[in-house]
């Protein structure tokens, strides 16, 4: 008996403070079935409308479950089919209207929830109240501004430091570029500075690859530069060189190849200009887009290894007793419009590929049209006057045997005036100076540059005058010329 006591003290003891280890029972008979919860009833508690509804029975026992633990019978669960029209479940309606979600929303409770769609995932207290959701407002115009320029910063400062395609280059050694570019440098053809260049040295300048270009030397004549040829080489070399330093630190050696003379040095003529090769790109482009370089040591015009277009100087007409280039000009348009001058300018264009007759009018009519006069003002002796006029023109076709067949035919016309004179070509002598055919040395514009570091024009012409002067002020009478 003693023993059944301290037993059931033992159980009753378990049953109030049980081990971590032991199930502890339910304090009370479950209550599950319609038996308790009739249907369509719920409870009005506020409270209990926070808590989690449960309609499954609860789980059974474990087997250590002190004796009177009753047993779980199998019973039908009857679960009862939620009201869509609570107000839980209006949250979550799907509503198909041309309105937004927003304005079908029902006022609730829910929606200030932290948890619901639309809100801030930030960390909230939670016994805080929920922040309201944040305003969203539409962009003035100038944080549009704002953002537009910024978007392009990064491109405006990478355009602002580079140099652009015409970008003129000043360094000390060299003239600087004047205001509208450097005077034209006419030849009497394009391919000019490859006359009388030795045929084995041509082939092997067409083999040397690019990036490469070609060099004429000022005030060097052909003879000059046959006996001077490994100290202007040089003297390029070293010109070149300094502008390569300026656009890249460290340049690979340039290359300089000089010319040789057809027939060997026993020639009459000679090349003048020299091949320039293993030189990067982008200091070749600088060295032809300026054109001229000049320095107290050496001057040089630089030139693309091609021919592009036809010379634009034609001829030079003497004879006329005006300095009015408009006149000048209209005659020679007058000349070349005339039917029978226009029908043989019309042939010479349709024998270059052109492929019906209106395109031969239109290069005939683009011919007249591109006529330019530049006068020289000459002077003989005494000072007087002579003007004579040079004769420009655009060809309207890269056909090398077109242009020289129509200069030809241009070259043999008179140009005469009512009342000026009449116009004939006369023969063109380049300039010492620049190599130009436009003008003789003593009318080079080159030495008229500001900060020009070339060659001058020498006082030959000057002194001459004066001794040819002093002769006749102390000459023989009457021999004044």
């Amino acid at each position: 008996m003693k023993d059944k006591e301290t037993s059931s003290i033992k159980a009753t003891s378990q049953t109030a403070r049980p081990y971590p280890s032991t199930p502890r029972p339910t304090s009370q008979t479950p209550r599950t079935g319609p038996k308790f919860f009739p249907p369509n009833t719920l409870p009005q508690d506020k409270e209990s409308m926070e808590e989690p509804y449960s309609f499954l029975p609860d789980p059974p026992s474990s087997p250590g479950s002190p004796p009177d633990t009753p047993t779980p019978i199998h019973r039908e669960i009857c679960v009862t089919k939620p009201q869509n029209d609570l107000p839980m479940f209006q949250e979550f309606k799907v509503v198909q209207s041309n309105e937004t979600p927003a304005d079908n929303v029902v006022p609730s409770d829910l929606n200030s929830s932290i948890h619901a769609p639309g809100n801030a995932m930030v960390d909230q207290p939670m016994g805080a109240p929920p922040s309201p959701p944040l305003p969203t407002c539409a962009q003035t115009a100038e944080e549009d501004s704002i953002l537009a320029h910024l978007a392009l910063a990064e491109a405006n400062r990478s355009i602002l430091s580079q140099n652009g395609v015409n970008h003129r280059t000043v360094l000390p050694q060299f003239t600087p570029t004047p205001i509208g570019g450097f005077p034209h440098v006419h030849m009497a053809h394009s391919a000019q500075i490859f006359d009388h260049l030795d045929n084995k040295v041509l082939l092997a300048w067409f083999q040397v690859e690019h990036p490469k270009f070609l060099v004429r030397v000022f005030d060097h004549s052909a003879k000059d530069i046959a006996e001077k040829t490994a100290i202007i080489a040089e003297r390029i070399r070293a010109s070149i060189t300094t502008i390569a330093d300026y656009v890249h630190q460290e340049t690979p050696p340039i290359r300089v190849s000089p010319p040789q003379p057809q027939g060997g040095r026993g020639s009459k003529d000679f090349p003048i200009g020299f091949l320039i090769h293993k030189v990067p790109e982008e200091t070749r482009n600088l060295i032809v887009n300026q054109r001229i370089w000049s320095s107290p040591d050496i001057t040089f015009e630089a030139l693309p290894f091609n021919c592009s277009q036809p010379p634009e100087l034609l001829f030079c007409l003497s004879g006329f007793t005006t300095s009015d280039t408009d006149l000048v000009r209209k005659a020679v348009a007058d000349v070349w419009s005339h039917d029978n001058h226009r029908h043989d300018i019309d042939n010479i264009f349709s024998q270059c590929g052109f492929q019906d007759d209106e395109l031969v009018y239109k290069a005939t009519r683009e011919l007249i049209k591109s006529i330019r006069v530049e006068m020289l003002d000459f002077k003989v002796t005494g000072g007087l006057s002579v003007p004579r006029f040079n004769i420009f023109a655009t060809s309207p076709t890269n056909d090398a045997k077109t242009w020289t067949t129509l200069r030809g035919f241009l070259h043999l016309l008179e140009y005469p005036t009512g009342l000026e004179g009449c116009g004939t070509a006369t023969a063109l002598f380049p300039c010492q100076l620049c190599h130009s055919l436009a003008h003789p040395r003593g009318l080079c514009p080159f030495p008229l540059i500001p900060q020009w570091n070339g060659p001058k024009i020498n006082n030959r012409n000057t002194a001459s005058s004066t001794r040819q002067s002093g002769r006749s002020r102390g000459g023989r009478p009457g021999r004044n010329t």
